[in-house]
């Protein structure tokens, strides 16, 4: 699972970073970090690293981490 980060300056210069939801496929998060840098945004994209699987039946377990973004 992978997920686009963004992070920015607010108005004090302090960071702020903000993660996107959670995409099953690489290319997904990428084509929405391309989109996103296209507009300026500084981006980068996380890989969720551990057991899980996909499409195994751990629904309960992608909803979760969805939700959590």
């Amino acid at each position: 699972m992978h997920r686009v980060v963004t992070k920015r300056l607010d108005h004090r210069n302090n960071w702020i970073v903000e993660a996107g939801p959670w995409h099953m496929s690489r290319s997904d998060a990428e084509n929405w970090a391309d989109i996103l840098r296209y507009l300026g945004y500084n981006v980068h994209v996380e890989s969720l690293q551990g057991p899980f699987s996909v499409g195994g039946g751990d629904d309960d377990l992608m909803d979760a981490l969805s939700n959590m973004a």
